[in-house]
């Protein structure tokens, strides 16, 4: 688990963006469970979801409270997506499931933020393990992950 941090924090370093990550002792995989461990709403989690379209792999930052619209995203990345299983999430980002942070991934993928994160001040994001999160300004967070912005989630 502590490789996860390590490599999260390495990217971190290398892009510029200082992270305060916190370990738990309990699970932070959930977006409920991040919330009660963090201490904030659970619309400032950052759920980092992976989704396969038939050409390529996007990620989309989406707030605790929402789901992903897949047909709006779809839209938004040129076709038809699928939550992506958990072994090609592992290869394309380096990461498990549960603790894939929003940046800092063995291949960078195209990007999108849900636009309710940039309603808080300070959002929480997985550092790199199910059990450590990490806050950052949402602004801050769509300009390292080189997200794009929009509505594809519903509440």
């Amino acid at each position: 688990m502590a490789d996860g941090i390590e490599r999260f924090r390495a990217a971190a370093g290398e892009l510029g963006v200082p992270v305060a990550l916190v370990q738990y002792p309990a699970s932070t995989r959930t977006a409920a469970d991040a919330a009660a461990a963090v201490g904030c709403d659970l619309g400032q989690i950052v759920k980092s979801l992976v989704f396969a379209s038939p050409s390529r792999l996007v990620l989309a930052l989406t707030s605790g409270t929402n789901q992903v619209d897949t047909d709006r995203l779809g839209a938004l990345v040129g076709g038809r997506i699928s939550l992506a299983d958990p072994e090609t999430v592992r290869s394309a980002t380096g990461f498990a499931i549960g603790g894939t942070p929003p940046f800092g991934h063995v291949n960078p993928l195209p990007t999108w933020i849900d636009e309710d994160l940039l309603a808080y001040d300070t959002v929480w994001a997985a550092a790199g393990t199910p059990n450590s999160c990490f806050p950052i300004a949402p602004t801050l967070l769509a300009t390292t992950a080189r997200a794009v912005t929009a509505g594809f989630a519903r509440r």
